[in-house]
């Protein structure tokens, strides 16, 4: 009977240190954000509410600025794990990353 108490405490003990590392990570969209991704995905977050907030009060044509945004997607979404390019503004708003 001792071995099986310990054995039960030991169990718990493992699947409680799997809940707290499952629990760190922050989900973006259909992607896991890891603890490296986090501040990269944020400040995108932050540039996607910008250039909506600067959309809504430019007079810029809307060409130019869906030039400009596939480019520098592109270029930020090579670095890390996080695919950048399937990363909108409601994934951002209902991770908790910006508010509206």
């Amino acid at each position: 009977m001792h071995i099986k108490a310990i054995a039960s405490a030991a169990t718990l003990a493992v699947v409680l240190g799997f809940a707290g590392t499952a629990a760190a990570q922050t989900m973006i969209g259909n992607q896991t954000v890891s603890e490296a991704d986090h501040e990269r995905v944020k400040n995108y977050c932050e540039d996607l509410k910008t250039a909506d907030n600067q959309a809504v009060s430019s007079t810029e044509s809307d060409e130019t600025a869906a030039a400009d945004e596939g480019t520098e997607a592109t270029e930020t979404a090579a670095i890390g794990s996080v695919d950048l390019d399937q990363v909108t503004l409601e994934n951002c708003i209902e991770a908790g990353f910006v508010t509206k």
